[in-house]
């Protein structure tokens, strides 16, 4: 059996001139593309440079405002750590006088009170008395003060004082309200 084909053939150059035709235009379009890209980063970092540099100039211009913010800071601590002091000055100084107070009311005629020292939360009495007795009548007193505890007599010493023999004595104790 014989084959013969009727039909024209085309030519092969036709073809390979259309895809050279079609790549050259591909590669035109893909420059373009990557040009378009190119240029469209190029443009975005140039306007985030302008405002890279417009933020620094509006950072430079307000310095001066945080600096002063700064200063009204340290300020600030300043008189909150003087209004502390005050408040513990406070606190303390109405402490010692409400129990000088309560203490005057508890002496009794034979005991005299020669110190009364207050140390942050620890208090340390000195006095003198004719009698035992009234020595330990004073620190039971002291120790039912309801913000006075841990009273403790530390000392009791004989000692003459013009002529007369007397009991010298130092009372410790915690303080606090």
């Amino acid at each position: 059996m014989i084959r013969i084909n009727l039909l024209p053939s085309k030519p092969k150059k036709d073809l390979f001139k259309h895809d050279i035709y079609m790549f050259f235009c591909l590669l035109l379009l893909a420059i373009f593309v990557f040009a378009g890209i190119y240029y469209y980063n190029v443009q975005e970092i140039k306007k985030r440079n302008t405002m890279i540099e417009k933020t620094k100039k509006e950072i430079q211009s307000i310095q001066h405002i945080y600096r002063e913010y700064l200063a009204m800071e340290q300020e600030k601590k300043e008189i909150q750590r003087r209004i502390k002091a005050i408040d513990s000055i406070k606190e303390g100084r109405a402490l010692a006088a409400r129990t000088l107070y309560d203490i005057s009311g508890i002496v009794k005629d034979n005991v005299w009170i020669k110190s009364f020292k207050k140390m942050s939360d620890k208090f340390e009495l000195e006095g003198r008395s004719l009698e035992n007795e009234s020595i330990s009548d004073l620190v039971e007193a002291i120790s039912k003060i309801p913000y006075i505890r841990n009273v403790e007599l530390k000392s009791v010493n004989v000692a003459t004082e013009d002529g007369i023999t007397v009991k010298s004595f130092t009372i410790y104790g915690d303080i606090s309200l």
